[in-house]
């Protein structure tokens, strides 16, 4: 990543016109996805707006605000100020790289300095309008004459006022910003982003650092505004969301504390044992599992299995013998009827009464609640009787606004909230997620969920099933962090639950339709 910008400036050849606009802020640079974003902020705190000229400040006010905190000085385009910004177009060391925005430069009679970075070039006019023919920005050449601000430092290139010249800055237009100007004949590779995904990121960065939520929906308000995304920015539902999501997530996060330090001497006398097993082989007391397995193969079922031979001490699937104990199912895909339904079945097939899970198997249903996972989390934590193993189905509704199932980072903060509860609950979690598209047998079981490889690899234990060439059939495998390592196990589908399938070839996973004609 670059270094941070600079926010050093001089003020001495400033311009006499901009220093008597009340067009000033202050701003600072905030990292997001491993780049430097300049956020403009008002004058003794809080978010600026380049759309709202009440967060502006006079010249005096700003340049004080900015020397007591440390902070860059800026100043807001529109209402005729019209800026010009090259990128990348001077080198320390061997001078301007473009002789043409050299030469322009030197003909332009109006004020011009060198960008934070050094390597670029800011020009300012004044009573001036972007023509109707061209766009704001091709390749490193800008132009804006609203909703945006630029960072001023004062190394003045020309020391001069802020000109009123159409034909100056439409030169730089003509030349490189005209909407029917082809772009150039060379390979361009294209980064499409998640417009969601980048306003949460954002809010969280700046909730992160102590901004309060009306600053925050500030910031946001002027971003999108300016990707002109004024008519989702217009929706309270996203907008209240969004920032109210980033805002709880950063207020989840504790204060430092003190790390503590212990001695492996310690450790050994106050650790003699690991914790319990719940699944025998599988899920301890405190630990994070999770199970992946593809679309419509009956993981629910599967789940509910699970939590019933849970609640009743029964083994599971015929395979893992479980701890007696409370189980919580956490669903917010099926109805409460489709749950009764199929625990109904499972447990008549099973050979017991309902009776048997009185107290034992309760159900929290988020199909048609929008509490999100810290609110849910949170909840079960204040219960005056805890749960010992809670089942999340399925894992990618918990993401909240913004978030990418793509994103091993954005993966990693949602799997640190889980693996924080199991070890404050002193519960086992088990979650629930789908695999990727196409097939998966040549795949390693911690690379079958879909998205962000980090799934597999943060939690403690990870059970991938995989289809099996016999219709019906599905093979299970189990990566352990806490235990020896546990057998492929093979079961077959018989409604309403999976058995044990005998003699069935483990190695014998389903190539797709392709392979298996080839085959026969």
């Amino acid at each position: 990543m670059k270094a941070r910008p600079s926010t050093d400036y001089d003020t001495l050849e400033i311009p006499q016109s901009m220093r008597e606009a009340c067009r000033w802020v202050c701003w600072r640079a905030v990292e997001r996805d491993g780049k430097w974003t300049k956020i403009p902020l008002k004058a003794g705190g809080g978010a600026a707006s380049s759309t709202n000229a009440d967060t502006w400040s006079t010249f005096s006010d700003a340049h004080a605000s900015a020397l007591d905190e440390g902070l860059g000085l800026g100043f807001m385009l529109g209402d005729g100020w019209l800026g010009v910004d090259f990128d990348n177009v001077l080198d320390p060391e061997h001078g301007w790289g473009s002789e043409w925005v050299e030469a322009w430069i030197e003909r332009s009679d109006t004020y011009v300095e060198l960008s934070p970075s050094g390597t670029g070039a800011h020009a300012i006019f004044r009573n001036a309008r972007l023509p109707e023919w061209s766009q704001n920005r091709r390749g490193n050449v800008e132009v804006y004459d609203k909703a945006r601000f630029f960072c001023v430092t004062g190394h003045a290139v020309n020391r001069s006022e802020c000109s009123t010249s159409s034909t100056t800055f439409e030169e730089v237009c003509d030349r490189f910003l005209r909407r029917d100007l082809a772009p150039p004949a060379k390979h361009v590779e294209v980064e499409v982003k998640d417009a969601s995904a980048e306003d949460w990121r954002l809010c969280c960065a700046l909730a992160a650092q102590g901004w309060k939520a009306a600053d925050v929906e500030t910031m946001l308000r002027a971003k999108m505004s300016a990707e002109g995304r004024d008519q989702k920015a217009a929706r309270t539902d996203y907008m209240r969301r969004t920032v109210d999501g980033a805002c709880k997530t950063a207020g989840e996060r504790e204060e430092h504390t003190p790390a503590v330090f212990r001695g492996l001497t310690d450790v050994v006398r106050d650790f003699p044992d690991q914790a319990p097993f719940l699944v025998d082989r599988l899920v301890r007391r405190g630990e994070v599992a999770a199970v992946i397995a593809p679309p419509k193969c009956m993981k629910s079922f599967l789940m509910q299995d699970l939590a019933i031979s849970l609640a009743t001490g029964r083994s599971w699937v015929g395979e893992f013998s479980c701890e007696k104990c409370r189980v919580l199912l956490v669903d917010n895909e099926l109805q409460l009827a489709t749950i009764s339904e199929r625990v109904r079945k499972i447990v008549g097939n099973m050979g017991f009464s309902m009776a048997s899970l009185e107290g034992q198997f309760d159900v929290l249903s988020l199909r048609e609640d929008d509490r999100d996972l810290d609110d849910v989390l949170r909840s079960i934590r204040e219960l005056e009787q805890p749960y010992d193993f809670v089942i999340f189905d399925a894992l990618y509704m918990f993401l909240e606004a913004g978030m990418d199932e793509n994103s091993n980072a954005d993966m990693t903060v949602l799997l640190r909230k889980f693996r924080r509860f199991a070890t404050r609950v002193n519960c086992g979690v088990m979650l629930v997620h789908h695999t990727s598209k196409g097939v998966q047998s040549g795949k390693d079981s911690l690379d079958l969920g879909a998205g962000a490889g980090s799934l597999g690899r943060a939690v403690d234990m990870h059970i991938g099933i995989y289809r099996h060439e016999v219709e019906g059939c599905f093979v299970a495998q189990f990566k352990t962090r806490s235990s020896a390592p546990v057998d492929p196990v093979g079961f077959e589908w018989d409604y309403p639950r999976f058995r044990g399938a005998m003699g069935l070839d483990l190695d014998d996973l389903y190539q797709g339709k392709k392979a298996k004609k080839s085959k026969d």
